[in-house]
Parts: C-alpha cells; sequence; structure tokens
C-alpha cells in the first residue's frame, strides 16, 4: 500500500515541480509535467480504492 502513497506524491511533485525548478515559463514543459502529474495522481487514487474494494 505504500507503494500507492509514493505514487500519489509523486503525482503531486510532477504537478509542482515546475515552479519549484523554476521551469514554468516553459509551456511545453509545463503543460507536460501538470499532466503526467494529473494522470499519475488519479491512476494511484484509483488503483487505491479498487485495492480496498477487494478485501472480503
Amino acid at each position: 500500500m505504500w507503494q500507492l502513497w509514493l505514487t500519489g506524491l509523486i503525482g503531486i511533485w510532477l504537478v509542482i515541480s515546475p515552479w519549484v525548478y523554476n521551469f514554468s515559463d516553459n509551456a511545453g514543459a509545463l503543460w507536460n509535467s501538470i499532466i503526467f502529474g494529473i494522470i499519475t495522481l488519479i491512476l494511484a487514487i484509483w488503483v487505491g480504492s479498487k485495492k480496498d474494494t477487494n478485501k472480503s
């Protein structure tokens, strides 16, 4: 389960990293980071919710 938390944190990091590393003026890199961060975060949440419902 810790892997899902780590994946979620990586997704959040991808979203905020353009401003942390000051490459937000590069539109291509900015949107790439934001889109893949959101996708990573959504997938981590989705897989985490699926694992909880499979417990008997």
